[in-house]
């Protein structure tokens, strides 16, 4: 039985998270494989979640400051935790589980596999040097695209370690739900564009925004659901009252059943400024939902035959939900491709690909 301990900051809802949360779901299933979950600072909003499904979670510190990086006695209390665990592979992720995690494995003689997740650049000097220096004691790097891949070579890997890429996979059956009738829910008309993701500048919804109210004014019968939480969501409740968008434009707040929406939806939009490999735009093919991406979403590198291309622009969005809303045939189309390349990026194959990166590591190591 191999031993896997995940080293990760907190457990906030995003896409580490419920990545994480269905890795480990499966871990636990498995006859070859276990792990463990050492969350660093020991806070976040999934927590529950991952202790009510029986997830094996050992919180290392009891608030956010446990995460801060001079704080010594979190490092030693996870050096202490992952001796007693004594796992085969160390994988970490977060920068403070990046940071921690390298930091605490310093002479156990386990192998380190930090996991980069988005396009995103340190500002802070501190946390560049950090990321490079660390890179000594980092075995591997996985990067979960190419556009990845480039961030980890410029700001992480100083000493040249291995790299590998390993594209996001989703877990199927959890989408295999009955959908919401959003129009019912929230009295909504016309077709449904959903948004995914934390309310923050990142993901610009403020451009999907106005988009939709580009289109209404063109007449297009649409209307906009943005399920998520995050430090944005005043601006978009503001920004939907000058628009008067009330009735059209939908903020549902964290949301367990993000399933459900994708579902009961028309087009994914994701206009993101950065990424790294958003799983919901593999959820939405797996629900044969085409969408709208801008050209910073790196998703792209897999599914480009299954989406509009469009800027970061609210006009830009509204040309690319436009013609997913006027041409039957082309959102048929691109629905259809996006079915045929999610069955190969399934939760299954994706282990078995992190299975032989962690078995080439161990060897190596």
């Amino acid at each position: 039985m191999r031993k896997i301990a995940f080293v990760i900051g907190g457990l906030p809802f995003g896409g580490v998270e419920n990545w994480l949360f269905d890795i480990a779901l499966r871990l636990k299933a498995s006859s070859t494989h276990e792990c463990r979950i050492f969350n660093v600072s020991g806070t976040g909003v999934k927590l529950p979640e991952f202790q009510a499904a029986g997830l094996d979670v050992v919180n290392i510190g009891t608030s956010d400051a446990a995460a801060s990086t001079h704080r010594l006695d979190t490092a030693l209390r996870l050096r202490r935790e992952l001796k007693g665990y004594s796992p085969d592979i160390i994988h970490t992720l977060h920068f403070s589980g990046d940071y921690f995690g390298r930091i605490a494995a310093i002479g156990l003689g386990i192998p380190v596999i930090t996991h980069l997740r988005n396009t995103k650049r340190e500002k802070k000097p501190s946390r560049r040097f950090f990321n490079k220096l660390l890179s000594l004691c980092t075995d591997a790097y996985i990067s979960i695209s190419r556009a990845v891949e480039e961030v980890v070579e410029q700001d992480h890997n100083l000493f040249r370690r291995r790299q590998f890429i390993l594209y996001n996979g989703v877990d199927t059956q959890r989408l295999d739900c009955p959908p919401h009738d959003l129009r019912a829910m929230y009295g909504l008309q016309g077709r449904i564009v959903i948004g995914v993701g934390r309310y923050v500048a990142q993901k610009n919804f403020e451009s999907l925004i106005r988009a939709v109210k580009i289109l209404l004014d063109a007449g297009k019968d649409v209307s906009l659901v943005l399920v998520g939480e995050g430090s944005s969501r005043d601006v978009y409740e503001k920004m939907i009252a000058e628009l008067g968008l009330q009735g059209r434009v939908v903020l549902t707040g964290y949301r367990k059943d993000v399933a459900a929406f994708l579902r009961g939806s028309d087009i994914l939009a994701m206009p993101s400024f950065f990424e790294g490999f958003p799983i919901v735009h593999l959820e939405a093919m797996y629900c044969g939902i085409p969408g709208v991406f801008s050209r910073f979403v790196p998703s792209l590198e897999v599914s480009s035959d299954a989406a509009i291309v469009s800027e970061c622009s609210a006009e830009s969005v509204a040309a690319g939900i436009d013609v997913l809303l006027s041409d039957p045939r082309k959102y048929a189309t691109l629905a259809e491709a996006g079915r045929r390349i999610v069955v190969d990026h399934t939760i299954e194959r994706y282990l078995e690909r992190l299975f032989a990166i962690y078995d080439e590591v161990m060897a190596r190591a």
